[in-house]
């Protein structure tokens, strides 16, 4: 992999048409929301699938894992085997256990645990039920508190509805995981689901106590917990293809002759974009607006159109949003819409509401926002599916224009979900997720996540926003935006941590921060809130900005009227931060499989130390550290200067500096100091990685010419995922997997891409070159490909040297997809 501050291969200009079929067809009635509830009661039965629970009394213990245990205990006798909110659908009960009756107590033993409750004693409390585990070499025992106050000083991650206006680290919301080996996932009082209008019921009332949860109880296995999540709560999506590669937006209004400005500067400047987000100015200006406050406060031009709530396009900025889309899909962009949900009473679309329009509340906040005196901010009830398929029916019209998804920025009025259970944050976004389907577009909903009330989401001194369980929900159908953050260097190293915290919490594998953040620079003893408007960042906060969204799930450079593109900037800035976007381009055949890894197994794409390391204390502390899937290492430089001291525990093995490929050992702290042109990034020996050449932008579906960047002194597999990029097809496996090893011998090392597994698709290749790329080797003295013995030279097929980096890369030329190519290294290979 060379060095990001190197110059980069040539820029392949040629752009992949949009393939055929993925044109969105255009939302369906927003009736398709109420699907939710039959998408997700579809895996339910409430007959006994496999190992029947065990009903002791009035309780009963539904074993759905080795480490997973349902616990429920009614009162009346009368159990729920409906989906809740949390779960979606009852998985179905396949692991084998023993009970029996001893000394008074209901035992049931898995595997991995051994429950413990004494008969007739009534509700779970700490005295009457206990669940024994294993944590390393420790036994633990587990008595479980229910309620929102479980102590649980020793959680592990954790999660926030969002970052706004934050400017430094704040406390976050506990998840599934706990040093302590296991936790209580309470669900009692969160909402049911159904398959009637309006998709949802509250719990029933009860003559007697009742409670409802889930015993994760996981030790050290905290990679076993998130695969419980993932059963328990539903898969991760598989995001578009593109979505992994560079995304740009900008609170700031655009017109339809200024992106395609913006689109030729990237490709003058041979920087990649894949996707792009317009902010809230696409919409028309309701009358009467006046936006003179709007724009002094964010730095907008005078005279610059402001709007909030339109639900039609500013034709004024786009007299042919159709013409517009279309462009946009030819030159290989994905396009999102920001929109708000509110609505103004000036909008014509209100007259199509009928009696509804009538039930819609006004907002002092949302109408301040608009800055129109003669009209009101009117918001919804989302809860009411009357007012939910209202509220859908506003997006039909812009969304025939061709939108590929929208971005839903709940921030700043009273809308709600008035629902007791019933988490608003997830109730939406899985009603987006659906309205995307119903559009052909794989995107799920791109939004901030888990609370039920609140502008700026639930945090632990918010005294709401808990009710429900959603956030444990989230990673079935959301994309998270994190919101508006403050330009700080505290900010920075926890959007790092955050991410990394997320994914182990609530299994979040898709977080996404503003890469360069909203706000720009806060001035001293000032609030975020108050940021003054800065077009530019300071260089170096520039810079470790976009170094750090490189190794991000989502690169997406966004800011309130504030610049972030290479361009923008000048010198040492301007070259680095183009040379990483090109990185982050190169590398999105790996995201793509990481995120199909994290749609099949619940483990997000980047991930904390402690779930591979988990006896290691160190692990713990790495704060805004990370590894990016299992082989890559990030130790975030979230600090000023042309060079900067960070300090990081780098785990133990043998590792390799991914850009100069110098070899370390890990398992130390490591004190570095980072010009501004490094980041460090450290690959593990035995990681392949697999990257495509430098692109304008990137192919829906595979790529035909892929490099696999190995790091030798130890052996490893990876298995390269690929699909047609957009659509479904997938689910019913059109899909194929590359499995990849590379083996070390005496005398001989052994690469072995292996005949792709799977069916076919749309895109699929029948053939594609390779480049393989070992570092820390010593020149060979024998190179064959596919039996032929190849010779030194540039050309395909060949091989070249590089001994300052012990760099070895091989050219194998085009071979069939469907058939194993061996690569052997050395004179001892046979």
């Amino acid at each position: 992999m060379s060095s990001p501050a190197h110059s980069s291969p040539a820029f392949r200009h040629a752009v992949t048409p949009r393939p055929a079929g993925v044109q969105p067809r255009g939302l369906r009635s927003a009736l398709l929301v109420l699907a939710v509830a039959a998408v997700t009661w579809s895996g339910c039965s409430t007959s006994d699938r496999g190992q029947p629970p065990v009903t002791e009394g009035n309780a009963r213990f539904t074993v759905i894992t080795p480490t997973l245990i349902r616990l429920e205990y009614a009162e009346d006798g009368v159990f729920e085997d409906r989906p809740s909110q949390t779960v979606g659908t009852r998985p179905a009960r396949q692991t084998p256990y023993t009970t029996r009756v001893e000394g008074g107590e209901r035992i049931v033993e898995t595997g991995a645990l051994t429950l413990r409750y004494r008969i007739g004693s009534g509700p779970f409390a700490a005295d009457n039920l206990s669940i024994t585990l294993t944590r390393g070499s420790a036994e633990v025992v587990a008595r479980p508190v229910w309620g929102d106050d479980q102590p649980n000083a020793d959680q592990l991650g954790g999660w926030l509805r969002g970052l706004d206006l934050l400017g430094s680290a704040a406390p976050m919301n506990p998840g599934v995981l706990s040093r302590r080996g296991w936790y209580l996932l309470d669900d009692t009082q969160t909402a049911l689901l159904t398959r009637a209008r309006p998709g949802y019921a509250t719990r029933p009332e009860r003559t007697g106590a009742y409670q409802d949860g889930y015993f994760f109880g996981y030790g050290l296995a905290y990679r076993a917990a998130l695969a419980d999540l993932r059963t328990l709560s539903g898969a991760a999506p598989l995001l578009p293809r593109k979505a992994f590669g560079v995304w740009f937006s900008r609170y700031w209004p655009y017109s339809d002759p200024e992106w395609r400005g913006v689109l030729a500067e990237f490709r003058e400047n041979e920087v990649p974009l894949d996707t792009i987000s317009l902010d809230t100015e696409w919409k028309e200006v309701p009358e009467g607006s006046d936006c003179t406050l709007v724009n002094m406060f964010s730095g907008a031009p005078p005279g610059s159109p402001c709007s909030w709530n339109g639900w039609d396009w500013n034709t004024d900025l786009y007299p042919d949003p159709e013409g517009f889309m279309a462009w946009a899909h030819t030159e290989g962009l994905e396009v999102g819409l920001n929109v708000h949900p509110s609505i103004n009473s000036d909008d014509p679309a209100l007259a199509t509401f009928g009696a509804i329009g009538n039930e819609l509340r006004s907002d002092i906040g949302c109408t301040v926002i608009l800055g129109d005196p003669d009209s009101r901010c009117l918001i919804f009830d989302l809860s009411d599916a009357d007012q939910l398929d209202a509220y859908f029916e506003l997006h039909q019209p812009v969304a025939a224009s061709g939108v590929d998804f929208w971005w839903l920025d709940w921030c700043c009025s009273n809308t709600s979900v008035n629902v007791p259970g019933l988490t608003g944050d997830t109730w939406l976004n899985e009603a987006y997720a659906e309205q995307h389907r119903g559009m052909g577009s794989r995107w799920p909903a791109f939004s901030r996540i888990g609370s039920a009330k609140g502008p700026w989401g639930a945090r632990p001194d918010a005294g709401e926003g808990l009710v429900g369980r959603g956030a444990f929900a989230e990673h079935r159908a959301t994309l998270h935006f994190t919101g508006d953050t403050c330009s700080t260097w505290e900010l920075m190293a926890f959007a790092a941590e955050f991410t990394a915290a997320e994914g182990a919490a609530v299994g979040l594998p898709y977080v996404s921060h503003d890469i360069g953040s909203f706000h720009g620079p806060r001035a001293p003893g000032e609030g975020c809130a108050i940021t003054p408007f800065t077009p530019l960042l300071p260089d170096d906060m520039y810079v470790r900005w976009v170094q750090l969204g490189t190794f991000q799930p989502i690169l997406r450079l966004h800011s309130q009227h504030g610049r972030r593109l290479p361009w923008e900037y000048t010198g040492e800035a301007a070259v680095i931060a183009t040379d990483f976007l090109r990185l982050r381009e190169r590398l999105v055949p790996y995201l793509y499989t990481l995120g199909r890894v994290a749609h099949d197994t619940g483990l997000p794409l980047a991930r904390a130390l402690y779930l591979q390391w988990p006896e290691h204390d160190e692990a713990y502390l790495a704060g805004s550290h990370f590894t990016l899937g299992d082989g890559l290492f990030v130790a975030t430089v979230a600090a000023p200067g042309a060079s900067a001291t960070v300090e990081f525990w780098l785990p133990p093995g043998e590792w390799y500096d991914f850009f100069t490929g110098e070899a370390v050992t890990g398992g130390t702290t490591i004190t570095r100091d980072v010009t501004l042109a490094e980041y460090p990034v450290y690959a593990r020996a035995g990681t392949i990685v697999p990257t495509q050449p430098d692109l304008p932008t990137s192919s829906a579906g595979p790529q035909d010419d892929l490099t696999l960047t190995i790091w030798a002194g130890a052996d490893g597999t990876f298995s390269l995922y690929e699909d047609a990029g957009t659509g479904f097809d997938y689910e019913g496996g059109r899909h194929r997997f590359t499995p990849v090893s590379y083996v070390e011998r005496d005398g001989c090392r052994e690469v072995v891409i292996a005949a792709a597994e799977g069916r076919s698709f749309s895109g699929a290749l029948a053939s594609r070159s390779w480049h393989v790329r070992l570092v820390g080797v010593a020149a060979p003295t024998r190179v064959s490909v596919a039996g032929v013995e190849l010779t030194a030279t540039a050309s395909a097929p060949g091989f070249a040297y590089d001994a300052a980096s012990s760099t070895l890369t091989i050219h194998t030329g085009e071979h069939a997809t469907r058939s194993d190519l061996r690569v052997l290294i050395g004179a001892q290979c046979n």
